[in-house]
């Protein structure tokens, strides 16, 4: 989804943009003039005068800062495609050299796209997904990839990263769209990875991570029902005990008093597992295990791949 757009001319030897992060992934262009990108950790590199397109994920503090006035067209999108996010995981940026007929295409880009930024119709949802693709390609353009990554691997990967994404925004309840929104893919798809790598649908183990999220809270905080639902992604209270008294055969309050006892809150959460029926426990389990086996499948790929990026 594309999240910001500005394009044509610009002083940043005036007025600099500082060093920060961004919550977007920024792509860059500079299609005419000299700019050069600035990073606290490195030392200051000389302007780059020839059309240059970069590419920084969100995590990534850095500004810009011209020569004198430049054309450039900037864009940010809340995701981009696997193979751009695994090939900054590695490097931190990318940046790619500009051919004519690119500068004479992004500026069109740019013009083309702002009418679709500032009121979007049904169709701009397209334009903005192609206009990533065609960005994303100039960085792929003339790379060997000889190694290619197991489809069960792209999977693991991309069905975990989902998941981490969706623990970290409990609170706010989000949907499987915005899950496949994260990930890049459309929901059908997800809903067949999560099959892939849990053979459960997404609802399970979704449901499952917030029943997770719930007992470590119910044995680790003295939070009030309202709180721990909020917080774990329910709709409310009796929400939270339904699903709860569902799944685990207690109800939240119970647990906490009667069950957990004196343990240790990890103890407490492993033993409430134990004690679901032996679909959920398999699948907390195979969740562990996949993790893991995709690590290391990942860190095998990069270190026989011959694709680099500069």
């Amino acid at each position: 989804m594309l999240r910001y757009l500005a394009h044509g001319a610009r002083d940043l030897a005036l007025t600099p943009i500082d060093v920060t992060t961004r919550f977007n992934w920024e792509f860059y262009a500079n299609l005419k003039g000299g700019l050069r990108p600035t990073e606290a950790t490195i030392e200051t590199s000389p302007f780059i005068f020839r059309p240059t397109i970069w590419v920084f994920p969100p995590e990534r503090p850095h500004g810009w800062v011209s020569h004198q006035s430049i054309d450039r067209l900037v864009l940010h999108f809340s995701s981009v495609p696997d193979v751009i996010r695994e090939a900054c995981a590695e490097r931190g940026s990318l940046s790619a050299e500009l051919e004519p007929a690119d500068v004479e295409m992004l500026q069109a880009l740019g013009r083309s796209l702002e009418p679709h930024y500032r009121s979007p119709s049904p169709t701009s949802l397209l334009l903005f997904d192609r206009a990533l693709i065609d960005l994303s390609l100039i960085f792929l353009r003339g790379r060997d990839f000889t190694s290619t990554l197991p489809l069960e691997t792209v999977a693991v990967e991309r069905v975990e990263r989902a998941i981490e994404w969706y623990l970290s925004h409990l609170h706010e309840r989000p949907t499987l769209e915005a899950l496949a929104d994260v990930v890049h893919v459309s929901t059908a798809h997800l809903r067949r990875q999560f099959q892939l790598v849990y053979s459960q649908s997404p609802h399970f183990v979704l449901t499952h991570l917030r029943l997770e999220k719930a007992a470590e809270l119910l044995a680790t905080t003295g939070e009030t029902l309202d709180v721990v639902a909020r917080r774990s992604g329910f709709n409310s209270a009796s929400d939270l005990c339904r699903v709860f008294r569902r799944r685990f055969k207690a109800y939240p309050n119970e647990w906490r008093t009667h069950v957990a006892g004196s343990e240790k809150p990890a103890d407490q959460i492993e033993r409430l597992i134990a004690r679901v029926d032996p679909q959920t426990a398999a699948m907390t389990e195979q969740r562990k295990k996949l993790k893991a086996a995709g690590a290391s499948r990942r860190r095998g790929y990069v270190g026989s791949s011959r694709t680099h990026f500069e």
